[in-house]
């Protein structure tokens, strides 16, 4: 029987969620600042290139334990992550 695996990703001291500048760009994508992601992708040891390839597994990590990370920390709602969670769980 699988079993979920447990995902750790080292975010970057000294940034915010605020920082990846995340924005929708179209109805079904987004854009987000990529210098910031090929930081987290260094820290963490993942091939930039590779991922930008198929960036959509790591970036969702990206988002998704940084914005965990964010609102645990007492962060404000962030009103786009609002909306693709909604959109995730539909």
């Amino acid at each position: 029987m699988p079993t979920d695996a447990i995902l750790t990703l080292k975010l970057p001291e000294g940034y915010t969620f605020a920082d990846l500048k995340l924005r929708r760009c179209a109805d079904d994508a987004i854009d987000l600042d990529m210098d910031l992601v090929q930081r987290i992708c260094g820290i963490n040891g993942l091939d930039f290139e590779k991922v930008c390839q198929n960036p959509g597994p790591v970036v969702t990590s990206i988002l998704t334990v940084w914005y965990k990370t964010h609102l645990a920390e007492g962060g404000a709602p962030d009103a786009l992550m609002e909306q693709l969670k909604t959109a995730r769980l539909n």
